[in-house]
């Protein structure tokens, strides 16, 4: 368990050692892109994990949005007579952080 660590002295002239990456090259561009497509895939489902009840609630009110509200409303509402989905998902976000702000302790 104890390591020993000795310090190698770098001489003013030599300038910084270069470090060589060999294993990187065994990836492959192939390989690069499944890393890169793991990654995304991660992030999408931290997005979901945070925001998935609230894209789901903001998905089936912008789909009903127009049966249950007249143009000339949805005109005042939202400034244009179609409802924007980033606007009714801003909307519930704020309305569920709200809600989770004024819950009472014991049942959070």
């Amino acid at each position: 368990m104890n390591a020993v660590m000795e310090a190698e002295v770098v001489e003013p002239g030599q300038g910084r050692p270069r470090v060589r990456l060999t294993h990187v090259k065994a990836l492959g561009l192939f390989g690069t892109a499944l890393a890169v497509l793991t990654m995304f895939a991660a992030f999408g489902v931290g997005l979901l994990v945070l925001f998935g009840t609230t894209l789901l609630a903001a998905t089936a009110a912008w789909l009903l949005w127009a049966r249950v509200f007249a143009p000339e409303f949805t005109q005042w509402v939202f400034g244009t007579p179609y409802a924007p989905f980033w606007k009714l998902f801003v909307l519930f976000l704020a309305a569920g952080s709200l809600m989770k702000l004024f819950r009472p302790l014991r049942k959070r």
